[in-house]
């Protein structure tokens, strides 16, 4: 194994490294990749400072500074993984699996919602997802990390940050299902999407990183399409008396959303495997969730359940976290990230057309307009995060 091999790079190489990790695994060369943040005398001004540790291969810790000069044998321009045009092209139909994916599971969990206790919904649904991270925690070897005399182990911090995005995205699984009960897909999915929104705000406040001005321009399309969505419900014919209760439950869900995310980049950054870190949050979102029903004294009704609406909310969980996550890991490896992530940007339409056609809720122009603006201020948003947050 070779020597410890310092490069100063200025900070927008770092897109040119991120892709080369990308590549490198995509290819099966390196089994993990680990990130860690390193501190130095401008740490006050803002800048991360990431690590790279490639297993088999080299060590490379990387220091991002804003004008230095590269110093390395290796050069990261020279890297070209861009995808060619037939691989964007088999990209794209796994793209959409990941709208069509996302958007069917949230007409199962309306569907369930009906005649189950919302409460069961977080349980039930995040069942899928934990068998996934077993599987993939036992295919990849990844046991370990959860290991602290294990080289590999990940640390306290970034264990603690999955728990905590576990805890905190299960409580906005509380309030989606009753968000979705009372205002149902066409209001509260909308509603919902505005996550990218709490999640690029308290990532630029937590973890430093830099508002792109097309981003706020999709901010504000967001609210003009909510807006437009909200006066369109008010003026036609919602599915309970109590619709509007679905946008600050839907916004709860958004931000809780937001925060989350952000916590599984910060543990991602730390060094965790992707497969340890779905078992990590799995594990933790179904235990929150069985606390949930006997702190309510619910947790009968995982029994008393009608089976359909448990089959429903199965199949919710395996599309939006078997499905439609593989469709989307498997389209990143295929397409430019900005791609994938205009793909899946659409899914509030998707599913809004779903609950119009399939379960026959209302839907106006003036809705339909605003749902739009909603989609358009998301592809904004996504599509102008930072380089790095993405990579990650």
């Amino acid at each position: 194994m070779l020597g410890p091999q310092i490069l100063t790079l200025p900070r927008r190489s770092l897109t040119h490294i991120y892709e080369f990790i990308t590549f490198l695994a995509i290819s099966q060369e390196v089994v993990t990749a680990r990130l860690e943040f390193r501190c130095c005398e401008r740490q006050r001004q803002g800048w991360c400072h990431p690590g790279f540790a490639l297993a088999q291969t080299h060590r490379l810790d990387i220091i991002a500074e804003p004008d230095s000069v590269i110093r390395s044998r290796l050069n990261p321009a020279s890297m070209d993984t861009t995808p060619s045009f037939e691989v964007r092209r088999r990209g794209e139909p796994w793209a959409l699996g990941t709208v069509l994916g996302y958007a069917s599971a949230n007409i199962f969990d309306r569907l369930a919602i009906v005649h189950a206790d919302p409460l069961i919904g977080p349980v039930v649904r995040g069942l899928p997802s934990l068998v996934l991270g077993i599987i993939l925690v036992w295919k990849h070897r990844t046991l370990d990390q959860l290991r602290p005399s294990s080289p590999r182990y990940m640390g306290r911090r970034a264990i603690l940050a999955f728990v905590a995005a576990g805890m905190i995205s299960t409580s906005g699984l509380f309030l989606y299902y009753f968000a979705i009960r009372v205002g149902g897909v066409t209001i509260t999915i909308p509603v919902q999407e505005t996550y990218v929104i709490w999640g690029t705000l308290i990532a630029w406040v937590v973890l430093r990183e830099r508002i792109h001005r097309y981003a706020l321009v999709g901010v504000g399309l967001i609210f003009a399409g909510l807006v437009g969505l909200s006066l369109g419900q008010a003026t036609g014919q919602p599915i309970s008396p109590l619709w509007y209760w679905a946008i600050p439950l839907g916004f709860g869900t958004a931000l809780a959303y937001g925060v989350s995310g952000v916590l599984w980049r910060d543990g991602q950054l730390r060094g965790a495997h992707q497969s340890t870190a779905i078992l990590l949050q799995f594990s933790t979102s179904v235990a929150v969730g069985l606390v949930g029903l006997l702190i309510a004294g619910r947790n009968p009704a995982l029994l008393t359940t009608n089976w359909r609406a448990l089959a429903a909310l199965l199949t919710s969980g395996v599309l939006s976290g078997v499905l439609a996550i593989y469709c989307m890991f498997t389209a990143l490896r295929l397409m430019a990230v900005a791609r994938v992530y205009a793909f899946s940007s659409l899914t509030p339409l998707a599913a809004t057309l779903f609950a119009h056609f399939f379960l026959h809720e209302f839907l106006n122009l003036l809705m339909l307009l605003g749902i739009v603006l909603v989609s358009i201020g998301v592809i904004l948003t996504q599509i102008f995060r930072p380089n790095d947050e993405r990579q990650a």
